[in-house]
């Protein structure tokens, strides 16, 4: 679900952009996108909107599996403040979780191993505010 190379902390973003870039960056540094794949991530952004932004802070921006991925993977990308995607309701953002999936059946996995994790509050928190990578991943690995 998660490689430790694919989690960073206390990122300094100023923009949405930025932010989805460093989400498709760290899984392409995982092995689990291209480039082409981090730019569709935006270029999605750019098309569709803020969609992505699900619940208050949090974002799962991802792409097209055509464009680019090669295994499932999420990343972590915990922002240092806050960043404005441009959301009614959910805005800012603190907390980005790429997505990579290679077909929908993988994509809907990931999807509920998320929603099973984001379902403890206090995971929430901690994915939000810990500055311990190792917890992060000890605790996203568990859900595997």
């Amino acid at each position: 679900m998660i490689s430790p190379n694919a989690i960073y902390l206390d990122y300094p973003a100023t923009c949405a952009e930025e932010a989805i870039r460093q989400s498709g960056d760290a899984l392409r540094d995982a092995g689990a996108c291209s480039e082409q794949y981090t730019q569709a991530m935006i270029d999605s952004f750019h098309q569709f909107g803020p969609y992505f932004v699900i619940a208050p802070g949090l974002a799962m921006p991802h792409a097209r599996p055509e464009n680019g991925a090669i295994a499932p993977q999420i990343s972590l990308v915990q922002l240092r403040e806050p960043v404005a995607f441009g959301h009614a309701e959910n805005d800012p953002v603190k907390l980005v979780l790429g997505l990579s999936a290679t077909n929908s059946d993988q994509h809907i996995q990931l999807i509920q191993k998320i929603v099973t994790l984001l379902g403890d509050e206090d995971n929430l928190q901690t994915l939000m505010n810990s500055h311990d990578a190792q917890q992060i991943y000890d605790l996203m690995i568990g859900e595997e």
